[in-house]
């Protein structure tokens, strides 16, 4: 396939543009703060452990819900909920999942990081006149989404940002490769797309006609199917002299 030089560059989230820890200390005291504002007063564990163990049972009815509909997004806050009865062992009012999701959403926030270069890279690409999107598969309320943006820094050096739980399809969807393609404004022959996870984002690109580069230090991918950036600043590089990924 003869590939035109890239109007634009997109990414995938956690694992390429950050990294995301684990905040074991915030979840424990969101866990207190949803205690007190539930006014829960008997509790079938310790009231430190409650936070932790609603994350870890949110984590077990994402994955099912993906295993079932694996190209559709879940809605949070109704998983939240019933992440919390579970633990809690007791039905619960509906608004109970909107006030877990609001306590146990920000201390992940706290935990991202951008990786090494990256900053760097996404400036050096808008300085070569090219768009730059973001393309994630996130669960998780948008507006907390994209406030870890602003707070990384990442927002200001992203033309399109857009998650799974906005458009309510996940990569390797097709639909969600096109709808980037259409907020950036090029064609599929016209865009890159860097990411770390072999079926989402290397299969799921490729298929939708974007070029797919596997992100630095990911290792999910043969060797001979596609090109791995060995930096960031590689990116700009093949941009500017790409070997052999244009035509």
């Amino acid at each position: 396939m003869r590939r035109r030089r890239p109007r634009a560059v997109a990414f995938d989230f956690g694992n390429t543009l950050v990294e995301i820890g684990y905040p074991e200390d915030g979840l424990r005291a969101a866990g207190l703060e949803l205690i007190d504002r539930l006014q829960v007063v008997r509790l079938p564990l310790p009231a430190e452990e409650l936070g932790p163990a609603v994350d870890a049972r949110v984590d077990h009815l994402i994955a099912a819900a993906h295993r079932r509909r694996p190209l559709r997004e879940v809605e949070i806050v109704s998983v939240y909920g019933r992440a919390l009865g579970h633990v809690l062992r007791r039905q619960l009012p509906a608004e109970a999942g909107a006030l877990a999701c609001e306590v146990l959403q920000p201390p992940w926030a706290e935990v991202v990081s951008v990786r090494p270069g990256v900053l760097e890279a996404l400036s050096g690409l808008r300085a070569d006149g090219l768009r730059v999107g973001l393309l994630s598969n996130a669960p998780y309320p948008p507006a907390v989404l994209h406030g870890v943006l602003r707070r990384v820094r990442l927002a200001p050096l992203l033309d399109v940002a857009m998650f799974s739980s906005e458009v309510g399809v996940r990569k390797p969807s097709p639909l969600a490769f096109q709808l980037l393609l259409g907020r950036l404004g090029v064609e599929p022959d016209e865009a890159w797309f860097v990411g770390d996870e072999w079926r989402a984002d290397i299969q799921g690109a490729g298929r939708a006609g974007l070029l797919p580069l596997l992100a630095p230090g990911a290792e999910a991918a043969p060797d001979h199917v596609v090109h791995r950036l060995g930096s960031f600043e590689e990116i700009g590089e093949l941009v500017r002299r790409p070997p052999g990924l244009c035509a």
